[in-house]
């Protein structure tokens, strides 16, 4: 979790820092769907899906304030928390829907993996709008008469 929060404030890049860890995760629940007969193989699996996922968190939530203004990111915020709040509670029928159906945890670990999926293809579809050259112009023309002479 840290050394990627790290990376991505050296880098100054944050999608792909957010995106990886998700597909890393993913990729882990994927593989701990197969090895359900191997108990050491699954919890190893397991276990590195949950930290790939807790490295996400610290560049998902540095996205929106580099994108948005300070009121629209405080919107996004609220907006993303409302979303949250959504999948806890839906994605706790479907898992328990996919385990009566399928008997297993298998079906369940693979829907998890896709989420995680679409999730990590989302935060690479966002695009960041690059401000134009005369905004950059004023910008600067105000930053150099904030300076002291």
């Amino acid at each position: 979790m840290l050394i990627n929060g790290w990376h991505s404030d050296k880098k100054n890049e944050r999608h792909w820092h957010t995106a990886v860890p998700l597909l890393a995760a993913s990729s882990m629940l994927f593989f701990s769907s197969f090895s359900r007969h191997d108990v050491t193989l699954t919890i190893a699996f397991l276990l590195l899906g949950s930290g790939f996922l807790f490295a996400y968190f610290p560049t998902f939530w540095a996205i929106p304030t580099t994108m948005l203004s300070e009121a629209a990111a405080a919107a996004s915020f609220g907006l993303i928390n409302s979303i949250g709040q959504l999948g806890g509670f839906t994605g706790n029928y479907a898992i328990g829907f996919l385990n009566d159906r399928t008997h297993s945890l298998a079906a369940s670990f693979a829907f998890i993996a896709l989420v995680y999926v679409a999730a990590g293809g989302l935060i690479l579809s966002l695009r960041v709008r690059r401000p134009s050259c005369f905004q950059m112009k004023a910008e600067l023309k105000a930053n150099e008469a904030a300076l002291p002479q």
